[in-house]
């Protein structure tokens, strides 16, 4: 295929779960601070954080865990404990990752980041996984008026990359992620990570597939342009 087989439409990959092995280390670090401190948080608390950005997740464990609950504390040493193992263990990258980003880069296909993740932690993260230099676009959530799962990050990925969003493809993990790239006008692809899209949801997605692998040649279908 050559260039002028594509239209100028783009990817734009969410970043933590969708190209990052690291909310399972979120889950990790949350649930062992809240324990070592005495609050028992479930797995399905520290889920329901999931693609949110850092104000809505303390809105949902305020929620959840009740009165009392020393917020500000446990995030604090819980954001510690999962820098320090990102930093020392190093950041593991989902299959099919690097052979898409390849794959799109030899055709010329626009790419950007649209995360919940505020900038400076999300920069750090994509410098450990050496992923920085492959995105000219990267969006985060304290940079716009409303992280996921309003529209506001794909919206300004997309107006960054010059591009229509009805010929744009996101890439996410979560329901909250596939909310926000359908209200912003986007197609979007889901690799589950830590859980499936809610059923409620699902149906807005193009399709649900196991890994990014599964992902590329769908890609590669709906961004060709169709013989006249």
């Amino acid at each position: 295929m050559t260039r002028g087989d594509f239209t100028r439409g783009a990817v734009v990959f969410d970043m933590d779960g969708l190209m990052l092995d690291t909310e399972r280390v979120a889950l990790e670090c949350w649930l062992d601070t809240a324990r070592a401190a005495g609050w028992a948080l479930s797995r399905d608390d520290c889920l329901a954080m999931v693609g949110l950005d850092q104000q809505a997740s303390e809105r949902v464990l305020r929620e959840r865990a009740g009165p009392g609950f020393p917020l500000r504390e446990i995030s604090d040493r819980a954001k510690d404990a999962y820098l320090d193992r990102l930093r020392t263990e190093g950041i593991g990258l989902k299959p099919g990752l690097v052979e898409l980003l390849d794959w799109l880069a030899e055709r010329e296909v626009p790419v950007a980041v649209a995360t919940s993740s505020r900038h400076l932690m999300a920069m750090e993260k994509l410098a450990l996984a050496g992923l920085r230099a492959r995105f000219p676009v990267i969006v985060c959530g304290d940079q716009v008026p409303e992280g996921k799962p309003a529209p506001f990050v794909y919206r300004e990925a997309v107006t960054q990359l010059g591009a229509d969003p009805a010929e744009c493809l996101a890439l996410e993990d979560s329901d909250v992620g596939l909310r926000a790239a359908h209200a912003a006008g986007l197609r979007c692809i889901v690799v589950p990570d830590l859980r499936p899209p809610a059923a409620a949801y699902a149906p807005l997605a193009h399709a649900i597939v196991p890994t990014l692998r599964e992902a590329h040649p769908l890609i590669g279908q709906l961004l060709v342009l169709e013989a006249p």
